[in-house]
């Protein structure tokens, strides 16, 4: 949510933000005190302001919202790299909610712009419409004089109750509940006991959860593979044993019900679970090696076969195990997991613990579109573009490098400013001269290939959308035909193409056009390709397939549906810049 202020404001309190009438601010919180809500400000300043001060802006466009996020998020990068490039616990704290605000906004952008809002917005008070200045409420209480009144504590400092009290409850309960339910069963057990049906028998809320944990533990599937295999075996019993289909139905809801709940709606619980146990345990673990003093100076080299271990066990737990539970864990702490992990691959130099790190990096950014991002505004991508040009002979890792810096591109989401003094003109010449030229220990020549879909996903992030690696929303466009379009909007890049491959190229355009209906956002971006084509003049020297292409336009002119608008637009700029006669039909 954007509001701008109503008045002028100075303070000397800390953790309060001074602004001026007119200044505009991103809500981050409003939950914490009623008078006092935190924002950020344009420049990406965090504080506290008067909710009296401020008022929401009712007709903002979608644009300047997340340009305002975008800046913030800019601002709170640049603060990080004058203080030593290290986020303190408060930045990333903003930066997240930054962050996850900025998804909220793209997710809801086709909706009403207010209704989801207004559930969330703080209420406040009503005498602010009279005009009047109000003097400021006095200021938050912090959380470091009392975290308890200001806020609900941690989840850590709740835990310890939720963990002792329920113990006396279920030792107490289920004998009460044995005496009532075997009292009336055991009167009536001889005689029933043929004759009940097993579609009464009752499943326990959690046996579908059970089950998966158990054939997960003693078996090694995947969790996965864990859901189909039970699916499947009762399924089968349902079918061939009809006494037992009603029971049989009970637990295949149960694991129904398992496969959609999420530990953010409460209804799937870690308590117990193998995955969530060892991912803290690894996680430590490696945060342990991080703060090592030791390594930092010098390899412990009679240590590389543990990390190793734990390496190889944190890709496969993230690959295999319920991704709602792998979540979980990575976002306590505002990701604190994430950015230990990457500053202890900045640390380690040692190639074969590297290369397991960028596997791990591979797999989390496809478990979340949340943790590709907070990867992507940490120092990962610069890092992966300084060691590919400082090791370019370390063949595999340059590949994985190669395809995990693509993976954080293919978010399409801004990049931090600071990213852009290694992702320079030197690192882009690099992944050209090696596209064109791999180096010799390529003999499979993965290079090119690679690196071409690393040209394309950086390329694309000056505009849109980049490369389509994940199903993300809000969806991309096509990566191949923006560079190219941006290729033919210059006659310098453009005199690059061979003859030959212009006229197949085009060739492609026709039968594209041909085949798509109206409406097609494809369809449009074929159109600016050949109108980029067109507007030079090396197109004209041979006018390849002219009178087809001719006559696909002029089918398209006299389209009658309303979603060709766009594509007449297109042509009616072709009709005027090209010198094409035909009639366009509105």
């Amino acid at each position: 949510m954007s509001y701008k202020a109503l008045y002028r404001y100075n303070s000397s309190e800390p953790g309060t933000l001074c602004f001026e009438e007119g200044d505009r601010f991103t809500l981050l919180d409003g939950s914490a005190d009623p008078n006092w809500w935190q924002v950020a400000d344009v420049h990406g300043h965090v504080g506290f302001v008067p909710h009296n001060y401020i008022e929401e802006i009712k007709d903002h466009k979608l644009d300047d919202v997340i340009s305002s996020i975008d800046r913030a998020i800019e601002f709170v990068h640049l603060s990080a790299t004058q203080k030593g490039g290290t986020f303190t616990h408060e930045q990333r704290k903003t930066l997240q909610k930054l962050i996850e605000h900025r998804q909220t906004v793209l997710k809801n952008q086709s909706a009403s712009a207010d209704s989801p809002v207004k559930k969330q917005a703080p209420t406040r008070s009503k005498s602010r419409s009279s005009g009047k200045h109000r003097s400021a409420p006095p200021p938050p209480i912090r959380a470091s004089d009392t975290q308890t009144t200001s806020k609900s504590p941690p989840p850590s400092s709740t835990q310890p109750e939720t963990e002792s009290n329920p113990p006396n409850d279920r030792l107490s309960s289920p004998v009460l509940n044995n005496d009532t339910e075997r009292q009336p069963s055991a009167t009536h057990a001889e005689p029933t006991s043929p004759l009940r049906s097993p579609s009464s028998e009752s499943v326990p809320g959690k046996l579908g959860q059970d089950l998966l944990e158990l054939v997960r533990i003693n078996t090694g599937l995947s969790y996965a593979k864990c859901t189909t295999a039970l699916n499947a075996v009762f399924s089968h019993v349902r079918e061939s044993v009809p006494s037992v289909a009603g029971t049989m139905d009970k637990i295949l809801q149960s694991l129904q019900q398992t496969a959609n709940a999420s530990v953010s709606d409460g209804k799937l619980s870690l308590e117990g679970s193998m995955d969530k146990e060892r991912l803290e345990v690894i996680f430590a673990e490696l945060t342990d090696c991080k703060n090592d003093s030791q390594q930092r100076s010098w390899a412990l080299h009679e240590d590389e076969a543990v990390i190793s271990e734990y390496l190889e066990e944190l890709t496969t737990i993230l690959s295999d195990a319920n991704p709602d539970v792998c979540k979980a864990v990575i976002y306590r702490d505002n990701y604190e997991v994430i950015n230990s992990l990457v500053l202890y691959y900045q640390m380690e130099h040692r190639t074969s613990l590297r290369l397991l790190l960028l596997k791990a990096f591979g797999v989390l950014c496809g478990l979340e579109s949340l943790i590709l991002s907070q990867l992507l505004s940490s120092v990962l991508l610069v890092e992966l573009a300084r060691d590919m040009q400082a090791d370019a002979r370390s063949l595999q890792k340059l590949c994985f490098s190669s395809l995990v810096a693509t993976m954080l591109l293919s978010s399409g989401q801004p990049l931090p400013y600071t990213h852009y003094d290694q992702l320079n003109e030197e690192f882009v010449s690099f992944l050209l001269n090696n596209i064109e030229d791999p180096p010799p220990e390529d003999e499979s020549e993965q290079i090119p290939d690679l690196f071409v879909n690393l040209v394309l996903a950086f390329n694309l992030h000056f505009t849109v959308d980049p490369v389509r690696m994940f199903e993300y929303e809000p969806k991309p466009p096509n990566s191949l035909l923006k560079i190219l379009c941006d290729i033919f909007a210059s006659a310098d890049t453009s005199s690059l193409f061979y003859t030959n491959d212009m006229n197949v190229l085009i060739d492609i355009i026709i039968r594209q056009l041909t085949d798509r209906c109206p409406g097609d956002k494809l369809r449009t971006e074929y159109l600016s390709l050949i109108h980029s084509i067109l507007k030079m003049p090396v197109y004209w020297e041979h006018k390849h397939r002219l009178a087809d292409l001719k006559r696909t336009l002029e089918k398209i002119a006299k389209e009658q549906e309303a979603e060709s608008k766009p594509d007449k637009q297109i042509l009616m700029d072709i009709r005027k810049e090209c010198k094409f006669n035909f009639t366009i039909t509105f």
